[in-house]
Protein backbone atom coordinates (compact mmCIF):
# COMPACT_ATOMS: atom_id res chain seq x y z
CA UNK A 1 0.00 0.00 0.00
CA UNK A 2 1.29 3.45 -0.89
CA UNK A 3 2.54 5.36 2.13
CA UNK A 4 1.83 9.12 2.17
CA UNK A 5 4.86 11.37 1.97
CA UNK A 6 5.88 12.83 5.35
CA UNK A 7 4.81 16.41 5.98
CA UNK A 8 7.44 19.06 6.58
CA UNK A 9 7.61 22.00 8.90
CA UNK A 10 10.32 24.61 8.32
CA UNK A 11 11.13 27.13 11.03
CA UNK A 12 13.45 30.14 11.20
CA UNK A 13 14.60 32.62 13.78
CA UNK A 14 17.47 34.36 15.53
CA UNK A 15 18.14 31.49 17.96
CA UNK A 16 17.15 27.89 18.70
CA UNK A 17 14.54 29.14 21.15
CA UNK A 18 13.08 31.90 18.96
CA UNK A 19 11.73 30.00 15.96
CA UNK A 20 8.66 30.69 13.87
CA UNK A 21 7.29 29.03 10.79
CA UNK A 22 9.16 29.93 7.60
CA UNK A 23 6.85 30.14 4.57
CA UNK A 24 8.17 27.73 1.92
CA UNK A 25 7.67 28.43 -1.79
CA UNK A 26 6.05 31.71 -0.72
CA UNK A 27 6.08 33.12 -4.26
CA UNK A 28 3.27 30.70 -5.12
CA UNK A 29 0.99 32.20 -2.44
CA UNK A 30 -1.38 35.01 -3.37
CA UNK A 31 -2.16 36.40 0.07
CA UNK A 32 -0.22 39.68 -0.17
CA UNK A 33 2.41 38.59 2.37
CA UNK A 34 6.11 39.27 1.69
CA UNK A 35 7.97 36.33 0.13
CA UNK A 36 10.53 36.26 2.91
CA UNK A 37 11.00 35.85 6.66
CA UNK A 38 12.50 38.87 8.46
CA UNK A 39 15.05 38.82 11.30
CA UNK A 40 16.29 41.81 13.28
CA UNK A 41 18.57 41.56 16.32
CA UNK A 42 21.40 43.62 17.76
CA UNK A 43 23.84 41.57 15.66
CA UNK A 44 22.09 40.85 12.37
CA UNK A 45 19.19 42.02 10.23
CA UNK A 46 18.02 40.22 7.16
CA UNK A 47 15.51 38.24 5.19
CA UNK A 48 15.29 34.49 4.64
CA UNK A 49 13.56 32.63 1.83
CA UNK A 50 13.02 28.88 1.71
CA UNK A 51 12.25 27.03 -1.52
CA UNK A 52 11.81 23.26 -1.76
CA UNK A 53 10.85 21.37 -4.90
CA UNK A 54 8.30 18.79 -3.79
CA UNK A 55 7.65 20.35 -0.39
CA UNK A 56 4.78 18.64 1.47
CA UNK A 57 3.02 21.15 3.73
CA UNK A 58 0.90 20.41 6.79
CA UNK A 59 -2.18 19.87 4.63
CA UNK A 60 -0.40 17.18 2.63
CA UNK A 61 -0.21 19.32 -0.52
CA UNK A 62 2.96 18.94 -2.62
CA UNK A 63 4.25 22.28 -3.92
CA UNK A 64 7.11 23.99 -5.72
CA UNK A 65 8.36 27.47 -6.65
CA UNK A 66 9.10 29.48 -9.77
CA UNK A 67 12.64 29.65 -8.38
CA UNK A 68 13.27 26.19 -9.84
CA UNK A 69 12.39 27.44 -13.34
CA UNK A 70 15.51 29.63 -13.37
CA UNK A 71 18.15 28.62 -15.89
CA UNK A 72 20.88 29.04 -13.28
CA UNK A 73 19.17 26.62 -10.89
CA UNK A 74 18.64 23.66 -13.19
CA UNK A 75 18.90 20.48 -11.11
CA UNK A 76 18.45 22.31 -7.81
CA UNK A 77 15.86 20.80 -5.44
CA UNK A 78 16.10 23.10 -2.42
CA UNK A 79 17.41 26.49 -1.38
CA UNK A 80 17.93 28.65 1.69
CA UNK A 81 18.40 32.18 0.41
CA UNK A 82 19.46 35.03 2.70
CA UNK A 83 19.88 38.76 2.25
CA UNK A 84 21.18 40.73 5.19
CA UNK A 85 23.99 42.48 7.05
CA UNK A 86 25.90 42.07 10.27
CA UNK A 87 25.37 45.09 12.50
CA UNK A 88 28.61 44.66 14.43
CA UNK A 89 31.96 44.12 12.68
CA UNK A 90 32.99 40.48 12.42
CA UNK A 91 35.67 38.91 10.23
CA UNK A 92 34.81 36.49 7.45
CA UNK A 93 36.84 33.89 9.33
CA UNK A 94 34.49 34.08 12.30
CA UNK A 95 31.14 33.79 10.49
CA UNK A 96 30.34 30.07 10.17
CA UNK A 97 27.55 28.23 8.39
CA UNK A 98 26.54 24.61 8.64
CA UNK A 99 24.77 22.11 10.86
CA UNK A 100 24.37 21.66 14.58
CA UNK A 101 22.74 18.63 16.17
CA UNK A 102 20.90 17.77 19.39
CA UNK A 103 22.61 14.39 19.50
CA UNK A 104 24.99 12.40 17.29
CA UNK A 105 23.25 11.94 13.90
CA UNK A 106 22.52 8.42 12.80
CA UNK A 107 24.35 7.61 9.57
CA UNK A 108 23.68 4.69 7.21
CA UNK A 109 26.36 2.11 6.53
CA UNK A 110 28.47 3.00 3.51
CA UNK A 111 28.54 6.79 3.91
CA UNK A 112 32.04 7.08 5.35
CA UNK A 113 33.82 7.32 2.00
CA UNK A 114 31.33 9.85 0.64
CA UNK A 115 31.63 12.01 3.73
CA UNK A 116 35.41 11.91 3.65
CA UNK A 117 35.14 13.06 0.06
CA UNK A 118 32.94 15.90 1.29
CA UNK A 119 35.71 17.07 3.60
CA UNK A 120 38.15 16.86 0.69
CA UNK A 121 35.87 19.07 -1.43
CA UNK A 122 35.52 21.62 1.39
CA UNK A 123 38.89 21.84 3.19
CA UNK A 124 37.52 24.54 5.50
CA UNK A 125 34.95 22.15 6.97
CA UNK A 126 35.51 21.34 10.64
CA UNK A 127 33.40 19.22 12.97
CA UNK A 128 33.07 17.57 16.35
CA UNK A 129 30.68 14.63 16.58
CA UNK A 130 31.76 13.44 20.01
CA UNK A 131 30.72 16.49 22.02
CA UNK A 132 27.34 16.80 23.74
CA UNK A 133 25.96 18.95 20.89
CA UNK A 134 27.68 17.82 17.67
CA UNK A 135 28.37 20.29 14.87
CA UNK A 136 29.78 20.52 11.34
CA UNK A 137 30.62 24.05 10.18
CA UNK A 138 32.58 26.00 7.59
CA UNK A 139 33.32 29.69 7.11
CA UNK A 140 30.30 31.02 5.25
CA UNK A 141 32.42 32.87 2.70
CA UNK A 142 34.18 29.70 1.54
CA UNK A 143 31.26 27.25 1.62
CA UNK A 144 28.34 29.16 0.06
CA UNK A 145 27.74 28.08 -3.55
CA UNK A 146 26.28 31.50 -4.45
CA UNK A 147 27.55 34.72 -2.88
CA UNK A 148 27.20 38.45 -3.49
CA UNK A 149 28.30 41.46 -1.42
CA UNK A 150 27.48 45.11 -2.07
CA UNK A 151 28.25 48.39 -0.29
CA UNK A 152 25.40 50.35 1.24
CA UNK A 153 25.01 53.05 3.88
CA UNK A 154 24.39 51.49 7.29
CA UNK A 155 21.52 53.93 7.87
CA UNK A 156 19.72 52.98 4.66
CA UNK A 157 17.14 50.18 4.66
CA UNK A 158 18.05 46.89 3.06
CA UNK A 159 17.74 47.06 -0.73
CA UNK A 160 14.86 45.53 -2.66
CA UNK A 161 15.00 41.75 -2.52
CA UNK A 162 13.61 39.57 -5.28
CA UNK A 163 14.40 35.94 -4.40
CA UNK A 164 13.35 34.82 -7.90
CA UNK A 165 15.83 37.05 -9.71
CA UNK A 166 19.23 35.79 -10.86
CA UNK A 167 22.26 37.42 -9.25
CA UNK A 168 25.90 37.36 -10.27
CA UNK A 169 28.80 36.30 -8.09
CA UNK A 170 30.36 39.51 -6.73
CA UNK A 171 32.75 40.08 -3.83
CA UNK A 172 33.67 43.69 -4.60
CA UNK A 173 31.44 44.89 -1.76
CA UNK A 174 33.85 43.29 0.70
CA UNK A 175 36.51 45.85 -0.21
CA UNK A 176 36.28 49.62 0.25
CA UNK A 177 38.20 50.20 -2.98
CA UNK A 178 37.33 48.09 -6.01
CA UNK A 179 40.98 48.22 -7.07
CA UNK A 180 41.82 46.37 -3.85
CA UNK A 181 39.91 43.25 -4.90
CA UNK A 182 42.54 40.47 -5.28
CA UNK A 183 42.93 39.29 -8.86
CA UNK A 184 42.63 35.72 -7.60
CA UNK A 185 38.97 36.36 -6.76
CA UNK A 186 37.74 37.65 -10.12
CA UNK A 187 34.12 36.62 -10.61
CA UNK A 188 33.45 32.91 -10.04
CA UNK A 189 32.40 30.94 -6.99
CA UNK A 190 35.28 28.49 -7.44
CA UNK A 191 37.81 31.30 -7.35
CA UNK A 192 36.21 32.83 -4.27
CA UNK A 193 36.17 29.52 -2.42
CA UNK A 194 39.76 28.72 -3.29
CA UNK A 195 40.97 32.17 -2.23
CA UNK A 196 39.14 32.09 1.08
CA UNK A 197 40.33 28.61 1.97
CA UNK A 198 43.27 30.59 3.31
CA UNK A 199 42.57 31.65 6.90
CA UNK A 200 44.71 34.78 6.54
CA UNK A 201 42.59 35.94 3.61
CA UNK A 202 39.41 35.38 5.62
CA UNK A 203 40.77 37.39 8.53
CA UNK A 204 41.58 40.28 6.20
CA UNK A 205 37.90 40.69 5.27
CA UNK A 206 35.37 42.15 7.67
CA UNK A 207 31.58 42.06 7.45
CA UNK A 208 30.16 45.37 8.70
CA UNK A 209 26.84 47.20 8.65
CA UNK A 210 27.98 48.70 5.32
CA UNK A 211 28.14 45.25 3.70
CA UNK A 212 24.90 43.76 2.41
CA UNK A 213 25.24 40.06 1.64
CA UNK A 214 23.06 37.95 -0.62
CA UNK A 215 23.79 34.23 -0.36
CA UNK A 216 22.02 31.15 -1.64
CA UNK A 217 22.63 27.74 -0.11
CA UNK A 218 21.17 25.67 -2.94
CA UNK A 219 21.79 22.08 -3.99
CA UNK A 220 20.18 19.13 -5.73
CA UNK A 221 21.21 16.15 -3.62
CA UNK A 222 18.02 16.01 -1.57
CA UNK A 223 15.03 14.59 -3.44
CA UNK A 224 11.64 15.69 -2.15
CA UNK A 225 9.09 14.55 -1.16
CA UNK A 226 10.71 11.09 -1.10
CA UNK A 227 13.35 12.21 1.45
CA UNK A 228 16.10 10.57 -0.55
CA UNK A 229 19.73 11.68 -0.56
CA UNK A 230 21.34 11.09 -3.96
CA UNK A 231 25.13 11.39 -4.14
CA UNK A 232 27.52 11.38 -7.11
CA UNK A 233 28.30 7.90 -8.36
CA UNK A 234 24.75 6.63 -8.10
CA UNK A 235 24.75 6.29 -4.30
CA UNK A 236 21.41 7.05 -2.66
CA UNK A 237 19.93 6.73 0.83
CA UNK A 238 16.37 6.69 2.10
CA UNK A 239 16.74 9.23 4.90
CA UNK A 240 13.45 8.23 6.51
CA UNK A 241 15.19 5.12 7.82
CA UNK A 242 17.87 7.17 9.56
CA UNK A 243 15.91 10.13 10.89
CA UNK A 244 17.01 10.46 14.51
CA UNK A 245 13.90 12.20 15.76
CA UNK A 246 15.77 15.50 15.90
CA UNK A 247 15.50 18.61 13.73
CA UNK A 248 17.86 19.24 10.84
CA UNK A 249 19.34 22.65 11.60
CA UNK A 250 21.19 25.05 9.33
CA UNK A 251 22.92 27.66 11.44
CA UNK A 252 24.82 30.86 10.80
CA UNK A 253 26.88 31.61 13.88
CA UNK A 254 30.02 33.23 15.17
CA UNK A 255 33.09 31.11 15.77
CA UNK A 256 33.26 30.17 19.44
CA UNK A 257 35.93 31.66 21.69
CA UNK A 258 38.96 29.43 21.38
CA UNK A 259 38.69 29.10 17.62
CA UNK A 260 36.43 26.11 16.97
CA UNK A 261 32.78 25.21 17.10
CA UNK A 262 29.61 27.28 17.21
CA UNK A 263 29.39 30.45 19.28
CA UNK A 264 26.78 33.20 19.18
CA UNK A 265 23.95 32.39 16.77
CA UNK A 266 22.96 34.91 14.07
CA UNK A 267 20.10 32.94 12.50
CA UNK A 268 18.71 29.42 12.26
CA UNK A 269 16.67 27.53 9.66
CA UNK A 270 15.28 24.27 11.00
CA UNK A 271 13.59 21.35 9.24
CA UNK A 272 11.12 19.31 11.28
CA UNK A 273 9.33 16.19 10.07
CA UNK A 274 6.72 15.38 12.74
CA UNK A 275 5.45 12.37 10.78
CA UNK A 276 8.75 10.57 11.41
CA UNK A 277 8.77 11.22 15.15
CA UNK A 278 7.70 7.67 15.98
CA UNK A 279 9.56 5.88 13.18
CA UNK A 280 10.82 2.51 14.31
CA UNK A 281 14.37 3.39 13.25
CA UNK A 282 14.47 6.73 15.03
CA UNK A 283 16.89 7.40 17.87
CA UNK A 284 16.21 9.03 21.20
CA UNK A 285 12.69 10.21 22.03
CA UNK A 286 11.46 13.76 21.73
CA UNK A 287 13.05 16.10 24.18
CA UNK A 288 16.48 14.62 23.48
CA UNK A 289 18.03 18.08 23.77
CA UNK A 290 18.73 17.18 27.40
CA UNK A 291 19.65 13.55 26.84
CA UNK A 292 23.21 12.28 26.77
CA UNK A 293 24.39 11.43 23.24
CA UNK A 294 24.63 7.84 22.11
CA UNK A 295 28.07 6.38 21.61
CA UNK A 296 28.84 6.47 17.91
CA UNK A 297 31.88 6.15 15.70
CA UNK A 298 32.93 9.68 14.67
CA UNK A 299 32.88 10.32 10.92
CA UNK A 300 33.26 13.45 8.83
CA UNK A 301 29.74 14.72 8.27
CA UNK A 302 27.81 17.27 6.31
CA UNK A 303 24.47 15.50 6.01
CA UNK A 304 21.71 16.63 6.25
CA UNK A 305 23.25 19.87 5.03
CA UNK A 306 25.07 18.33 2.01
CA UNK A 307 27.15 21.45 2.21
CA UNK A 308 30.52 20.19 1.09
CA UNK A 309 29.43 17.79 -1.61
CA UNK A 310 28.72 20.41 -4.28
CA UNK A 311 31.02 23.25 -3.37
CA UNK A 312 32.56 23.52 -6.80
CA UNK A 313 29.29 24.77 -8.29
CA UNK A 314 29.64 28.20 -9.90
Amino acid sequence: MHQPHPKFKVLAGSSYDELKELPVNADMKDDGSPPYFEIKTADFEGRIVGNIKGFVDQTGEVGTSKYFDRKDRVGTTWSIQVQGRFLKPVTANDVLFGNTFSQPPRMPWGTSAALQFASFIDPTLSHDLTCERPWALSPMISTMPYFRAVHQSPTAPLPAFDPLAEFDEDVSGLFKDSSAVPKALLSTASQRKKYFQNETHRKEVEFTSETVLHVDFAYGYFQFPELCLSLPGGISFDLKKYWCNQPARFVCCERAPGGTGPGKVFFVVQFDIPDLGNHKSSGSPKGSETNSPRKTTPQPITVPGEKALGDDID
